[in-house]
């Protein structure tokens, strides 16, 4: 999914006040997320061009993500909690997904912790 589909995709979500000004920012911290909690890559300072770095079918978490924090803006925190919920379940996914397909070699060892 693209940066443009899920600001689409927040905005089919419901009625709100926020333009894509507020709304790509929020996109852009979801994948920063991923990128560096999940990837082990450095962090962007835009939205890249081509696809997002969580594929289908956990893609949806963006949209979430940024859907949460709109309704937090506005107050709405019945709505924040469910859209907040829905990214979680499906980032933890993508997350575990990842690393079970990424395993370190064996016999990998941590030497320092933080």
């Amino acid at each position: 999914m693209t940066a443009g589909a899920v600001l689409d995709a927040v905005n089919l979500r419901w009625p709100h006040a926020h333009g894509a000004d507020e709304i790509e920012p929020l996109i852009l911290q979801a994948e920063n997320l991923a990128r560096v909690e999940v990837l082990g890559q450095p962090v962007l300072d835009a939205l890249p061009d081509e696809e997002l770095s969580i594929a289908a079918p956990y893609d949806a978490a963006y949209v979430h993500f940024a859907a949460a924090m709109i309704a937090q803006m506005d107050g709405a925190y019945e709505r924040y909690n469910a859209e907040m919920a829905l990214y979680t379940a499906l980032y933890d996914s993508f997350a575990k997904g990842y690393r079970r397909a990424n395993l370190p070699e064996r016999g990998a060892e941590v030497h320092a912790y933080g």
